[in-house]
């Protein structure tokens, strides 16, 4: 009996040079058929074969047939592995509900989508999964940077892109690689060692739900009759305090809140979509009485299209409840706060009435095994190794911020030891998004400052470019303060796209914004030269430069561009090294003629 792989079904996508396997007992012949081709191999003694099929053009469908398995609509085309956390996870919808993004179907995309999972003992040799199109209810689950990297793609070449994702939130570097890859990291390795003691996943997990559902449960306790029938529509809110959207004081640090108020909606026969920015930790939203949304986790956005009926024309009203289970239950400011419709929008920004619920101790985190060494390489990356691909597009690194130190030499590794498997494929990954990470800010002496975790980690990621064949997405200008996981993937998407199209499709063209070269001091004036400067332009002014001197004093000046370039005196100063975009959120105003932003970084100043 002849069995393959999850990702060798139906719907699949190969290259032009297809490595194709599978199990069935030793030294049983294996024949297999491919557009009148034949293919033969032998199992070998532990019951696994292999056959390479070539074809010379793209196209599909076609059948391929394993012994008396036959395998339908099969495609050849562009083959991409697309990995990492929640940033590469994140599905289209969401573009679509905040950003009103078009996410047309598109037939010539394929996707195998991975079972998330994990095993921190041995790699698997399967995966489960199945593949579908960029078409129905798939569309707006799919992961929405590899979605907007393969429609860029096809507007230049119709060729077939099959796109096998494996993205896990939160997931760290080293959860990526296999345990024998750790080996010059024992002290990531080292956390294997409870992870593989029976019973000790179970009884850690049980435990934190517990922890969980108790604070949850002893809030709800507290909290109930203080305001019976709070999100009804005739409920009388008049003695609770009136208070602007975002004024957080008063607040518990952590614990429940109600808001409530009134609004005006004309009348309209189109679909209506609330918006409500995000909040810290939890929320749920009812609008006359009928609960909308309801989000249990910090960082998607709450939006939603508001059902048929609930919505009348005059006053309606709204009711929002917020749980900080980890933080001060909080309206998150600088996002947006509106019903949008086709003719127009209602503005949710103001006063509300509020009613602070029951204050509580912080609730322990739960515990996120997807972020521990080896766990979804096993499950999910081990059994796709081999797999024949023409890339691979990474988008990671934020798990990472807590040690960024070790970033560069992680990911080296990590590439080091997938093209074992892949060949020299390009690599292509983006920098990590501006963002204020609250919990950057606990200063570990001889690390690095408060704030600059962040831009330690995206240093370590321009560094990892002296990997041979690979690209970095800077993506610096697509993040938000206020938000993880930003919903500008369509930019990300292209710009990855940009480097695929150099790397894969062999286009001559600048993919790269400007990437810092040397810094020059000379008689009193400090020059930074850049490769792909050309037309080095300002987008909000002239850019901020920390120098640092060689007591290690900050100083922060700003430069002005002149011939590619960035130029300021210094006058006495003996720097020693230059930084930009030197904090976890930075402001980069600094482009090329080809609309791509400059990657922070920081360099040693040389002297003439």
């Amino acid at each position: 009996m002849v069995k393959l792989p999850a990702f060798f079904s139906d719907g699949m996508v190969i290259a032009k040079e297809a490595k194709i396997w599978g199990w069935a007992s030793p030294a049983q012949k294996i024949t297999v058929g491919f557009l009148n081709e034949i293919y033969e191999a032998t199992a070998d003694g532990d019951g696994r074969f292999h056959v390479t099929l070539i074809t010379p053009e793209y196209g599909g469908p076609y059948i391929v047939t394993v012994n008396e398995i036959t395998l339908r609509d099969v495609y050849v085309g562009r083959v991409w592995l697309c990995g990492g956390s929640s940033n590469m996870e994140e599905p289209t919808s969401r573009g679509q509900l905040v950003r009103g993004e078009d996410v047309p179907e598109d037939m010539r995309i394929r996707v195998f989508q991975g079972e998330r999972g994990h095993d921190f003992n041995v790699p698997a040799r399967d995966i489960k999964g199945e593949w579908h199109t960029a078409s129905g209810w798939f569309l707006a689950y799919m992961n929405a940077v590899p979605y907007f990297f393969a429609q860029d793609l096809l507007e230049r070449d119709p060729s077939p892109i099959g796109l096998i994702c494996i993205p896990v939130g939160g997931t760290t570097i080293e959860g990526w690689m296999p345990e024998e890859a750790l080996g010059a990291f024992p002290e990531y390795a080292g956390k294997l060692v409870n992870l593989r003691k029976p019973g000790w996943i179970e009884r850690t997990q049980t435990e934190s739900d517990w922890r969980t559902t108790i604070w949850k449960e002893t809030l709800e306790i507290k909290d109930k009759g203080r305001v019976e029938g709070w999100h009804m529509e005739d409920y009388d809110d008049s003695q609770w305090d009136s208070k602007m959207l975002f004024d957080n004081a008063g607040l518990p640090r952590h614990g429940s809140v109600w808001l409530r108020r009134k609004f005006d909606m004309p009348a309209t026969n189109s679909p209506v979509t609330l918006r409500f920015g995000r909040v810290e930790n939890s929320v749920t939203v009812y609008i006359n009485g009928v609960e909308v949304v309801s989000i249990n986790y910090m960082f998607p956005p709450c939006a939603c299209v508001i059902p048929d009926g609930v919505l009348k024309e005059g006053e309606n009203s709204i009711a929002v409840r917020i749980v900080g289970e980890s933080h001060s239950p909080t309206v998150v400011a600088g996002k947006e706060y509106a019903l949008i419709f086709p003719e127009g929008r209602v503005e949710l920004n103001g006063k509300w009435q509020r009613r602070t619920g029951t204050a509580m101790p912080m609730c322990q985190p739960e515990v996120y095994l997807f972020s521990n060494p080896c766990g979804v390489y096993n499950y999910m990356l081990a059994p796709l190794l081999g797999y024949s691909i023409d890339g691979v597009i990474w988008s990671q690194g934020e798990a990472n911020t807590a040690n960024p130190q070790d970033y560069k030499d992680l990911f080296t590794t990590f590439v080091k030891h997938i093209r074992k498997y892949f060949g020299e494929v390009p690599v292509i990954y983006t920098q990590i998004a501006n963002y204020v990470d609250p919990y950057s800010y606990n200063f570990i002496e001889g690390f690095g400052a408060p704030g600059e975790y962040w831009a330690i980690l995206r240093e370590q990621q321009r560094l990892c470019l002296e990997i041979p064949n690979t690209a970095m997405a800077v993506t610096i200008d697509c993040g938000e303060h206020n938000d993880l996981h930003p919903t500008d993937k369509k930019t990300v998407g292209k710009r990855m796209a940009l480097h695929a199209r150099r790397l894969a499709y062999g286009e001559d063209i600048v993919s790269d914004g400007p990437m810092v070269e040397r810094a020059l001091h000379q008689g009193g004036r400090l020059t930074i030269f850049f490769k792909h400067g050309e037309g080095l332009w300002e987008k909000y002014g002239h850019p901020l430069i920390d120098v640092v001197d060689m007591e290690g004093a900050v100083h922060r000046l700003y430069a002005a561009v002149w011939n590619n370039a960035l130029n300021m005196f210094v006058g006495n100063m003996n720097p020693a090294a230059v930084r930009f975009g030197w904090v976890d959120c930075p402001v980069v105003p600094l482009y090329n003629a080809y609309g791509l932003p400059a990657s922070p970084f920081e360099i040693e100043v040389t002297h003439t």
